[in-house]
């Protein structure tokens, strides 16, 4: 079974990647062991993407 958790939040420093280790971590633990794949994918706004939302 496949479970795919998506953890989004366009501010930085919103504590995005602390939150998704420990639901990893946690997940981990609680699957006796089953594996556990992550997969960060962090994005830097371009100038554009600033101007756009001001």
């Amino acid at each position: 079974m496949t479970i795919v958790v998506a953890i989004l939040n366009q501010k930085g420093g919103s504590g995005k990647t602390t939150l998704s280790t420990n639901i990893a971590r946690d997940w981990h633990a609680a699957s006796d062991g089953g594996l556990v794949n992550i997969v960060l994918i962090l994005v830097q706004p371009s100038p554009y993407d600033v101007w756009a939302c001001a």
